[in-house]
């Protein structure tokens, strides 16, 4: 639409009712507050032919006066609450405190789970745990591009219990997400699917500030740092980056990953570098890397004590999820390979480089099955490589087997876990980004 309008073309978008909030949202955070736009009540894709032109037709009106009415303002449009701060009161402290959280949870800042007060001791308190200045501008975070100073870092993570030893992590993962992909992932975060980011701490902070590297995605005591990092990157990623529900999070069905968990990398009980030095870091160093997840499977296996058939389960699990058949290819797969499995991978002279290469070579599955939800006819976007496959008939796109990635690095392996030979597969993409964390350090 923007492409056109720069043609001298004015351009007006057709929205499905319920993106309208995503529509007023995009449109504040994309320098385009006066789009208009008209609504229509379902959703294109994967409606029959026969609804989606009667629904056009139905809207044509309003398209026209859309184009030809030189009124200011745009449908819907809402402003964004910028008060500085606010006061709450009641009987007692906690009466105060229940009566904050009705109100921030009510405009929807919070997760839904009890907010902290961030009071303005707590969040100088968590500025001071920093090197940076409270005004430092980190990044503009995805996917709304809100400008992430320290101060509004230090804001968020108050709300979600931080600690100023954590903030240094906190700074280094919203920092992180700006670079997912080149771009903050940020067609992903807005997408109709479950994309999630996912935080992964290597080097000597984890275990400084306590990060469970084992059972670590759990709730409970264990996983306090790793639930309260997490939860101060989500926030952020909510208030500062605009990621609202229905709004620039336009999920179907939802996932509990966007209750963001942070881990930390069981270094000690790993056979290999750890991912930070993959990056590019030293193993002396502190970092933070942002996966952009797309859901989860437990691998299990019952027996196999051989590096070939633990690393043959783990293959057989990477094809779970789709394959796109478009010019760029972006599907990963994150590997959290529990201490049980990388150990005898490990010790039957596998390197790191070789387990990837080893599962891209075992994961194969049939064409057929992984593109059966993009039917190649219609609107589907088919690299000029696949083209043929147009011309076969389902029976032979079944028959046909394919690697699941295009090839071994798009494969990561961090070691997570306590014991056992449980392996957890992430579908995840684009490529993650990782960030140092102690030039964060006070």
């Amino acid at each position: 639409m923007i492409e056109v309008e720069k043609m001298g073309k004015p351009a007006v978008p057709i929205v499905s009712g319920r993106f309208e909030g995503d529509a007023i949202s995009s449109s504040r955070a994309f320098a385009m507050p006066d789009l208009r736009f008209v609504l229509v009540p379902r959703i294109y894709r994967n409606l029959p032919n026969d609804e989606c032109v009667r629904q056009t037709e139905l809207a044509f009106d309003d398209l026209v006066q859309a184009l030809t009415d030189e009124t200011d303002g745009t449908v819907g449009q809402h402003g964004i609450d910028t008060e500085g701060a606010f006061r709450f009161e009641g009987d007692d402290r906690f009466d105060a405190v229940l009566r904050m959280n009705e109100d921030f949870i009510g405009r929807d800042w919070g997760d839904s789970f009890p907010l902290l007060p961030a009071t303005r001791e707590d969040v100088d308190a968590l500025i001071a745990g920093t090197c940076l200045p409270a005004d430092h501008l980190v990044c503009d975070m995805p996917p709304g591009f809100g400008l992430a100073t320290v101060e509004k870092i230090a804001i968020n993570a108050a709300m979600a219990g931080a600690k100023p030893e954590h903030m240094p992590v906190i700074i280094a993962a919203v920092k992180a997400l700006s670079q997912v992909g080149g771009y903050g992932g940020k067609s992903l975060l807005m997408s109709t699917s479950a994309h999630a980011p996912m935080l992964v701490v290597n080097g000597p902070i984890a275990k400084e500030v306590g990060l469970n590297p084992r059972a670590a995605l759990g709730p409970g005591r264990d996983n306090r740092v790793n639930i309260t990092i997490g939860r101060a990157f989500s926030l952020c990623l909510r208030n500062i980056g605009y990621w609202y529900p229905n709004q620039m999070d336009m999920d179907t069905v939802g996932t509990p990953r966007k209750f963001v968990h942070c881990i930390a990398e069981n270094e000690e009980m790993s056979p290999w570098e750890p991912f930070h030095v993959n990056q590019g870091f030293n193993d002396r160093d502190s970092a933070v890397s942002v996966f952009t997840t797309d859901g989860e499977l437990d691998v299990q296996d019952q027996g196999n004590t051989t590096a070939d058939g633990l690393l043959k389960t783990i293959a057989y699990g990477a094809t779970f999820g789709t394959r796109s058949l478009g010019e760029s290819h972006g599907a990963e797969r994150l590997i959290l390979m529990p201490p049980d499995v990388a150990r005898i991978v490990g010790a039957e002279g596998f390197s790191k480089r070789a387990a990837k290469e080893f599962l891209h070579f075992h994961a194969n599955t049939s064409l057929g099955k992984m593109i059966q939800y993009m039917p190649l006819a219609g609107e589907a976007r088919v690299a000029a490589n696949w083209k043929w496959l147009e011309g076969l008939t389902e029976e032979q796109r079944l028959n046909i087997n394919v690697p699941v990635l295009d090839n071994a690095n798009r494969y990561y392996i961090v070691v997570v876990g306590a014991d056992r030979a449980k392996s957890l597969v992430h579908p995840s993409g684009p490529t993650p980004a990782t960030v140092g964390i102690d030039q964060f350090r006070a």
